[in-house]
This record gives C-alpha cells, sequence and structure tokens, in this order.
C-alpha cells in the first residue's frame, strides 16, 4: 500500500535527522541520494546522484539538498541529444505530467525548459538548472524539468 502524503514526509523526516543530518558540516548545500538502509550518495549534481544512486542501491532512493529537509526530485536525464530518453525507472505518469501540463508551451516556448509539479504548477525558463532550483525555491519538492517541444520516450 502507498504511503500518503503525511506518511512519506515523516518517513523523509527520520532519513534526514538520521543519515543526512550528520552530513551538514562538511557538505552543506551539496545533494545526497538516501537508501531506505541509510546507503548515501553525496556530490553537487543532483542529477549525476540519482542515477548513481541507483547504479549503486537498485532501489529508490529519496534525495535532499544537505541543509533543507525537503526532498529533491531531480528532472529526468535526457540519455542522448536526440530525444528527451527517460530511463527506464521513471514512468508512464511523468510523460503524461508533460503532455497534461507542458505541451501547452510548445507553440511559443519551443527549446525553452518548463519545470511542472505533479499537481500542474508550472515555471519556465531558458536554462535547466536555474529553473530547477528556482522551482524547488518556489514549489518545495515534486519538480520536474522538461526542455518544451522535445520528444519524450519512455
Amino acid at each position: 500500500m502507498p504511503l500518503t502524503n503525511e506518511e512519506a514526509l515523516k518517513q523523509g523526516d527520520k532519513l534526514y535527522e538520521r543519515y543526512v543530518k550528520p552530513l551538514e558540516a562538511e557538505h552543506w548545500g551539496e545533494f545526497v541520494a538516501v537508501a531506505p538502509d541509510g546507503r548515501t550518495v553525496v556530490g553537487t549534481n543532483p542529477y549525476k546522484i540519482d542515477t548513481e544512486a541507483w547504479d549503486s542501491f537498485r532501489v529508490e532512493s529519496v534525495m535532499f539538498q544537505i541543509g533543507d529537509k525537503n526532498i529533491v526530485k531531480p528532472a529526468p536525464i535526457p540519455h542522448s541529444r536526440a530525444s528527451n530518453a527517460l530511463s527506464a525507472r521513471i514512468s508512464f505518469p511523468i510523460i503524461k505530467l508533460y503532455q497534461q501540463y507542458g505541451k501547452q508551451f510548445e507553440a511559443e516556448h519551443r527549446g525553452k525548459f518548463v519545470a511542472i509539479t505533479d499537481d500542474g504548477r508550472t515555471m519556465l525558463g531558458t536554462d535547466r538548472d536555474n529553473l530547477f532550483h528556482d522551482a524547488l525555491k518556489a514549489f518545495g519538492t515534486g519538480v520536474l524539468v522538461f526542455e518544451v517541444g522535445r520528444e519524450i520516450r519512455a
């Protein structure tokens, strides 16, 4: 049975207190992926950490920016310049999210980036990394960034 939002937040708080808080002195502002059993991957690039964590843990990890208890969800990572391909573990709901909330920007904003939350809030920008960080500040967790007009494949 999936966790409720409240249960997920409590679980995230527990992971942060136990495994991330001890990293604050040396790694403030960096990102950390935490496996349910406490294994961690730390670095400055959330996209790279997400991939490294999956390759190492083979389970979904929770990502935080060290110094901030909010859970960070990095954007899907394009695997090639030819398409906006999503890793096999990112499912159909991600594509549906773009189709529902991002596709509307294609006529006027093709080539820009759109940050989308799971509840449909959006923010446009021209730099993917800056947009990701701005959207996290504005919306909190659950932000995905897509290039507007680029084909998305699962």
